[in-house]
């Protein structure tokens, strides 16, 4: 059973799009929604230009800073492509002024914007990355994952819903889901189509946030799709 089917459903209404969490990056809300998704795809991307971990985590953390002070996220024109697209050209760059300047900007927790988890984005990107992974394949894959785990953990449910989800995700039948959660069949699959709609709704909300254009939408998602493997989906975040 593929994405489209088990999570996502076979149709999507689309509402209108809009730039919001880009233009309202001076709410740190709102960035720290942005970073909790991006910040692992740009540590992936960074460890995959040959660069080792401590200086992988300086650059992105000096890169994140500079946004910030910079305020260079209001500077996104989505008219000019997708949100990732201009990420990476504005790492991209911070990487080469790096390399010019030998420049090592440290972290500071005057300075920091979230307490990234780099030892946590080190793990994972030895379990993910393969070695023959182009920077950006790294950075996608992490993306839809990053995407993935922040949706399931903004879905509002009972614990026994989100266990029997997670089963589902696992390709548990009914039968099993019902007797390890205690529900009945017929509870497991209104259980299991609430969670899905909750999480689809999520999903797009987020995808939403950063594109311009109902056509960039639909090709978001059918990314996200086709880079999210089934073995990110079934494990639930750490």
């Amino acid at each position: 059973m593929d994405v489209d089917t088990k999570m996502m459903g076979d149709q999507v209404r689309f509402q209108t799009t809009r730039w919001n969490l880009v233009k309202a990056a001076r709410d740190m809300e709102a960035l720290n929604s942005l970073i909790s998704i991006y910040w692992k795809p740009l540590y992936f991307f960074v460890r995959r230009q040959g660069l080792d971990n401590e200086t992988s985590k300086d650059i992105v953390q000096g890169f994140l800073t500079r946004l910030l002070e910079r305020q260079s996220l209001l500077k996104a024109d989505p008219a000019r492509g997708r949100f990732r697209t201009f990420l990476l050209a504005a790492l991209t760059n911070f990487i080469k002024d790096w390399q010019k300047t030998g420049e090592r900007k440290k972290r500071s927790g005057g300075n920091q914007i979230l307490a990234l988890d780099f030892a946590k984005g080190e793990r994972e990107y030895a379990r993910h990355v393969g070695s023959g992974e182009t920077p950006e394949s790294a950075l996608n894959r992490a993306w839809a994952r990053s995407l993935w785990e922040r949706s399931l953990n903004e879905v509002q449910a009972e614990p026994a819903e989100l266990k029997a989800f997670k089963l589902y995700c696992e390709e548990r039948d009914y039968r099993d889901i019902a007797r390890a959660t205690g529900m009945s069949e017929s509870a497991v699959n209104s259980a299991l189509r609430r969670v899905k709609a909750r999480l689809k709704n999520i999903v797009i909300d987020h995808i939403r946030e950063t594109v311009s254009s109902e056509e960039e939408l639909r090709a978001e998602l059918a990314e996200f799709k086709m880079l999210l493997s089934w073995r990110d989906m079934s494990r639930r975040p750490a």
